[in-house]
């Protein structure tokens, strides 16, 4: 099956750890954008859509709990892992309850970092497939079934799917 490359924004304030971080995910295969503040990363997740966030918790502009915050907002599908040097029990249990998926201490690997991404892409994929079967799924074959498409073949239903998908775009 043809996947799309998973799109990551990684924000954080270090030249040398964003560079590492974008160079790393790209060569285990993810499509990367680097911003160097939690405000660019904001404004880069309002223009356009990731498939999750990586982001330095501690970055000079603000406050890292407010850009967990902002980005679940504005990107609710999509996983947020949170790295810091100085991490604690205390800021990962904060930043897990304001939204973040994962928290990750300074140094990892980054083959660690892509495994983690993939893991938390595949669930929140699984769980998307997993609504859209039991809402729009069920209502999109009675309602194409009414227009004379029929049948619940695997065949089929990777037909009425890609209707779906193609439906909810511009295209």
């Amino acid at each position: 099956m043809n996947r799309e490359i998973p799109h990551i924004l990684i924000a954080d304030d270090d030249r040398a750890i964003r560079m590492t971080l974008e160079a790393g995910l790209a060569l285990n295969g993810f499509l990367v954008t680097a911003v160097s503040s939690g405000r660019e990363a904001i404004e880069a997740a309002r223009k356009k859509s990731f498939a999750a966030f990586v982001c330095d918790i501690f970055m000079p502009d603000g406050d890292g709990m407010e850009v967990v915050r902002e980005l679940s907002v504005i990107s609710p599908q999509a996983p947020i892992i949170l790295i810091t040097a100085q991490g604690s029990i205390d800021l990962t249990v904060q930043s897990l309850s304001e939204g973040a998926s994962d928290f990750i201490a300074k140094p990892f690997e980054i083959g660690l970092l892509a495994n983690l991404l993939r893991r938390h892409i595949a669930t929140r994929t699984e769980i998307a497939e997993a609504e859209w079967r039991e809402t729009a799924g069920s209502t999109l074959l009675n309602d194409l079934s009414r227009t004379g498409l029929v049948g619940r073949s695997p065949a089929m239903v990777a037909v009425y799917k890609l209707i779906a998908q193609a439906a909810r775009t511009d295209a």
